[in-house]
């Protein structure tokens, strides 16, 4: 009796275009849901029958609405077109709905709960190849036990999803499995939405979706045995926003994904057995905001792992991110990032100490890379300083010979690897001092310098000038002041000290001029 007024009532909800409430002002959270009795009970193939228009109504264009229904048996829409709409608010479907290659003019599950027979692999909601404009399922909860995803949308294409305050939980595989889905506009998983999963599908897996936009602010993805949201080669149109408390368990994983942008502020990720966030081969057409908050915990090889990223721009603050317990290894791999900018409220100190410090080891194109930014905006200072870092950072981590770590370091003491060619000037300026200390200390009366016979007075002592004169011969390597002509060492100790001394500073000298040359030419920086 009950059955017949339920399935009459529900006839004539969907020709009037009215929503069928069997809840009233009653709970419908899952444990009143699964107490429901009769009253609440509709039929599976009921539903089937009438989105297949196999009952004799005329359906107002409102579709099939039903609110606090216990549906029995698998909810079977599999291969069906139809324009019935169809919302099932806040309804308990045990043995869950089946959506593949249906197509639909729109579709509500907000607050229903779904699950799936003991033993089978069927997902609660599989809308594999599913087709509608709209689909929303906020506040939904579903439970499964099977690879094969408590939510599937695997090849389905959708105008908008809206799965705001979801809870979706599988115990065998992915929570939120969307494999090349597609969606012409917005996804959206914000609000408390969780989903909890296992496996190297990840809890929730985007691997080739196309999306206009994902929204996940608030949300909280757990896998404590793979990644936290799996989207390699992800394609976003226009941004992809993990903010606002955003909590990944395990890594977000966005390898060779494309897209618009990418904002993770205030976001917490946390992977215990690698990298946090993996985006290796990444291209961002406008900018990645990591910063404002932004906390990243995990191990392995780095814990950002962002190598050959392609970004417009970058905000980047790594004062957040840590190796969780006492992984040793790096914080962050950039090797072959590219960026436009560099936009981060962080200065070149704290890059430099980044790039030598914090990477997994010695690479030339970061440095290469920052330099290019700061040189096209007009820091040649900057990219001075930047050059010499990584000369000292391939010093240190490069892997150079002994032989050629030592000339670099010579060169860097000398000449600041070419690029401060003023050192081998004020070196050539110390000889110089050096000639004239000599000459004028150990040239003086009875010392090591007397007059020549081109002198109007031989054998007798030279003066301070002269003496100063003949310094000045021996540091400089090239003018000459003539000095020497006058005066000349004898055969004393003195004269002796200063004859060999003032081969020693001839050379030092002529060894600063080459320095010199070579630096400000570019010679030394080009080796």
């Amino acid at each position: 009796m009950a059955d017949d007024w339920l399935e009459q009532s529900l006839l004539d909800a969907v020709r009037d275009g009215e929503m069928l409430d069997l809840a009233g002002d009653g709970p419908v959270d899952e444990a009143a849901m699964r107490s429901w009795d009769s009253t609440h009970t509709v039929p599976a193939a009921l539903i089937r029958d009438l989105v297949r228009g196999r009952r004799d109504i005329e359906t107002d264009p409102h579709g099939l609405r039903l609110r606090g229904a216990r549906i029995t048996g698998r909810v079977d829409l599999a291969n069906i077109t139809s324009d019935l709409r169809v919302e099932l608010v806040d309804c308990f479907v045990p043995d869950g709905l089946n959506l593949c290659d249906s197509r639909l003019p729109g579709l509500v599950l907000d607050g229903s709960c779904f699950g799936h027979p003991a033993g089978s692999h069927d997902p609660p909601v599989d809308s594999a190849r599913f087709t509608a404009p709209v689909m929303t399922m906020r506040g939904a909860v579903a439970n499964a036990d099977t690879p094969s995803g408590a939510v599937r949308f695997l090849g389905a294409h959708l105008g908008r999803l809206d799965c705001d305050g979801a809870r979706l939980a599988n115990t065998s595989g992915p929570a939120l499995h969307a494999e090349f889905l597609r969606v012409d506009h917005s996804v959206f998983l914000r609000d408390g939405f969780r989903a909890t999963g296992v496996g190297e599908q990840g809890a929730v897996r985007f691997a080739y979706a196309h999306l206009g936009r994902l929204e996940c602010d608030g949300a909280r993805l757990e896998n404590t045995s793979g990644p936290a949201l799996h989207a390699d080669g992800l394609r976003v149109d226009r941004a992809v926003f993990l903010r606002a408390g955003f909590r990944a368990t395990g890594a977000v994983q966005l390898v060779d994904a494309h897209l618009g942008l990418l904002d993770c502020d205030e976001a917490r990720l946390e992977n215990m057995s690698g990298p946090a966030l993996w985006a290796d081969g990444l291209r961002v057409d406008r900018a990645v905001f990591l910063r404002a908050g932004f906390r990243a915990t995990g191990a392995g090889h780095s814990v950002l792992a962002l190598n050959g990223v392609s970004v417009g721009s970058l905000w980047l603050d790594t004062s957040g991110v840590t190796r969780s317990g006492q992984a040793r290894g790096a914080l962050v791999g950039i090797d072959g990032l590219t960026y436009g900018d560099l936009l981060a409220p962080v200065g070149l100190s704290r890059w430099l100490e980044l790039l030598r410090d914090h990477t997994p080891g010695y690479s030339a194109q970061p440095y290469q890379q920052l330099a290019a930014v700061h040189r096209a905006a007009g820091h040649d200072s900057e990219v001075r300083d930047i050059l010499m870092a990584q000369r000292r950072d391939q010093i240190d981590r490069g892997g150079l010979r002994r032989r050629d770590r030592a000339w670099a370091r010579f060169t860097g003491l000398a000449l600041g690897f070419g690029y401060q060619p003023w050192r081998a000037l004020l070196l050539l300026f110390a000889v110089l001092a050096s000639s004239v200390a000599l000459a004028v200390v150990l040239g003086g009366p009875g010392g090591g310098l007397e007059h020549t016979a081109r002198a109007g007075t031989p054998t007798t002592p030279c003066s301070v000038v002269e003496r100063v004169g003949v310094g000045l011969d021996l540091g400089l390597p090239v003018v000459k002041t003539g000095a020497a002509d006058l005066c000349a060492s004898t055969g004393s100790r003195a004269g002796q000290t200063l004859t060999v001394a003032g081969w020693l500073l001839q050379l030092a000298a002529w060894a600063s001029a080459t320095l010199f040359i070579a630096g400000f030419t570019g010679a030394v920086r080009k080796t």
